[in-house]
């Protein structure tokens, strides 16, 4: 799988969180718009429909630069991957201007619409009612940590469901917004509280900005990220490894830098024997486990052409799962080895590849 160039991913995190500025601060200060010229006080209807954009905005981020960038599109999610190390340390500061230049221009776009209503509307900025900085430092810490806790569960782990990161990291912003918003309008995101901040000051409407606020959302949410972290690591984030025979039994694995797809693997053989016992059929399968984690990465994105982008941890996944299953005492013949397989395809692979493999 070719490596996709810093400055396209730089790129899209930039358009990335530009577009969730736009959408989900920008519905915000629409709401308060449409709210001061109808007289329809604000209420958990018109926080529904706020909580909805970010949703639906972050839907289709996800499945439109997912694959270039990861679609971190948040300070904290960048920051919570790079101490997990699922994201090299080397790009993060690329990643944080990226973000927080796009949450500037997203507000800019606001204003670009909505013009002056917009910007007496609030642009979107955020606050908390002064003196209550202690809930809410706990609603932001919270509310991020349940957010980025979901990104790990979803997207750093082979053994989660594949597919459904694209639904389930929206649903739970969707959810924290209706609980933590009447608190401090559910920032979840550093990106997204300066933003509209920086913007409302640079277009002269500053005055009465609460800029003594800043740590207290900053914090939260980089601390809630970096919890996150280490939370789903200490919870088992880390798919349980291949048993030491089946990895003895396998080939060697290639160095990083070498991993690419091969025509032809030397599979291990029992030099003494001229049948195939179980004890082969386990190496078998241990090597084939080996082979689907080497090119985990080129199969998702053959997928990505034409699919969900999920097959490589799909396969990984099911045959990870075989590989540990049919290191059994109890598997003493062949064929009860490529039954347990069986099972463990039939109940590890999703869509049609379970019972393809399974059978």
């Amino acid at each position: 799988m070719a490596e996709v160039r810093l400055s396209r991913k730089l790129a899209v995190e930039f358009l990335g969180t530009a577009a969730l500025v736009f959408c989900g601060p920008g519905t915000a200060a629409a709401t308060f718009m449409v709210g001061r010229s109808t007289g329809v006080p604000f209420s958990m209807a018109q926080l529904g429909v706020i909580a909805l954009a970010f949703m639906m905005v972050i839907v289709a981020m996800i499945y439109t630069i997912g694959h270039i960038s990861g679609c971190h599109i948040n300070p904290a999610v960048t920051v919570a991957l790079a101490a997990a190390r699922r994201t090299p340390w080397s790009e993060v500061p690329g990643y944080l201007a990226a973000q927080f230049a796009g949450g500037v221009a997203g507000a800019f776009a606001i204003w670009s619409v909505l013009e002056q209503r917009g910007l007496d509307a609030g642009l979107g900025v955020l606050s908390y009612v002064p003196g209550h900085a202690r809930s809410a430092f706990c609603a932001e810490l919270i509310g991020t940590f349940l957010l980025v806790l979901v990104v790990f569960g979803t997207t750093t782990d082979s053994r989660a469901t594949p597919g459904w990161y694209g639904l389930a990291i929206p649903s739970i912003v969707f959810a924290v917004i209706t609980v933590v918003g009447p608190v401090t309008g559910a920032a979840l995101n550093p990106a997204r509280y300066l933003g509209p901040m920086i913007a409302r000051a640079v277009l002269g409407a500053g005055k009465g900005l609460l800029w003594n606020q800043v740590p207290v959302y900053v914090a939260a949410t980089f601390a809630a990220g970096l919890l996150a972290a280490g939370a789903y690591a200490f919870l088992g984030g880390v798919s349980a490894p291949r048993s030491p025979q089946l990895q003895k039994a396998g080939p060697k694995p290639r160095p990083k830098a070498d991993r690419k797809p091969t025509a032809t693997r030397e599979w291990p053989r029992r030099q003494d024997v001229t049948t195939v016992d179980a004890a082969a059929m386990q190496a078998w399968i241990g090597a084939a486990a080996q082979l689907m984690d080497d090119n985990a990465q080129y199969l998702t994105h053959l997928d990505a052409v034409i699919g969900d982008a999920d097959h490589g941890t799909n396969m990984r996944r099911g045959f990870q799962a075989a590989a540990v299953l049919v290191d059994d005492p109890a598997s003493i013949t062949p064929g009860a080895v490529l039954d347990i397989a069986g099972q463990a395809f039939m109940s590890n692979l999703g869509g049609a590849a379970g019972p393809l493999y399974g059978s």
